[in-house]
């Protein structure tokens, strides 16, 4: 038996995080724009309702802000970081050690922990990164870094998990599998969904009873991996050492469109700069 590995995954993160310092915000629909203010990429669970979509540009959603008196916010990404040490100095005490994978998701050795039970160990965990940052999470448990993914997303829909799934039992395992899009596990992108799709392989169940040998001929190696851990397999640990990076990025959108060489030739010299000291840093 391998040692189990939890997801714990921050909710609405960015909308989360400015609730956290502005208690107005609480209970109304908010939206957090990109850089330079082009688009939605947070919005809290009433802005949702209200049918806004991840990535959808701000000029698109003037009448629905009007009309539904939706707070709009601009990013700020050294708020969110810092939010981010707190979650994680929270979960410190839960488990041997970790790994930061987004900035608002952090998979958790859990090594040493198997003796207790380990879904009021995570809800513990959750009362106190809640305790300490107001942030609302949700926890997946498994042997897995691939079923913890889907146990998280399962934790994250799925009303009777309330917030903490554990995906360690073959039963339980199975029951969440057999429903879950092919197209939602981690790892499996469009195209090879699609690929999957027209050959009838449509859940995560049907994904990890798929030939090992077939998996390779249609998504490589990284799919064969895939189908493994999904059989409970681990192909990965959680990795306490971060990896060395291979790209770096200084990005902004435009909030009105560029019309002038002049005007985005001043933007790419500021964000060369940036980048370079960046690189520096």
């Amino acid at each position: 038996m391998s040692p189990p590995i939890a997801l714990i995954d921050c909710n609405n993160y960015y909308v989360s995080c400015e609730r956290a310092f502005d208690a107005s915000l609480v209970g109304v629909p908010v939206i957090v724009l990109s850089n330079n203010d082009g688009c939605a990429i947070a919005r809290s669970a009433e802005a949702k309702a209200l049918g806004i979509k991840m990535g959808d540009p701000i000029h698109h959603l003037r009448d629905k802000v009007q009309a539904h008196g939706i707070r709009v916010l601009s990013s700020n990404y050294t708020l969110y970081g810092d939010m981010q040490r707190r979650v994680i100095a929270a979960c410190e005490a839960f488990a041997r050690d970790h790994e930061i994978y987004s900035i608002d998701e952090t998979f958790l050795d859990l090594s040493g922990f198997e003796d207790r039970d380990l879904v009021a160990h995570a809800r513990a965990m959750r009362k106190q990164v809640q305790r300490w940052t107001t942030i609302p999470t949700c926890v997946g448990i498994a042997e897995t870094k691939t079923l913890a993914k889907l146990a998280n997303a399962a934790a994250k829909k799925q009303e009777r998990f309330d917030g903490v799934a554990d995906l360690r039992d073959e039963d339980v395992r199975r029951d969440v599998m057999q429903a879950f899009p092919v197209g939602d596990v981690w790892g499996v992108g469009g195209a090879t969904a699609r690929k999957l799709s027209d050959l009838g392989i449509t859940t995560a169940g049907m994904l990890r009873d798929m030939p090992m040998k077939q998996a390779r001929a249609v998504g490589t190696v990284v799919l064969e991996r895939l189908v493994a851990e999904l059989r409970n397999v681990p192909s990965a640990v959680v990795e306490m050492v971060e990896p060395q990076r291979k790209g770096m990025a200084v990005t902004r959108s435009f909030g009105t469109p560029v019309t002038t060489f002049d005007r985005l030739m001043g933007a790419l010299t500021e964000y060369a700069m940036r980048a370079g000291e960046k690189l520096r840093s």
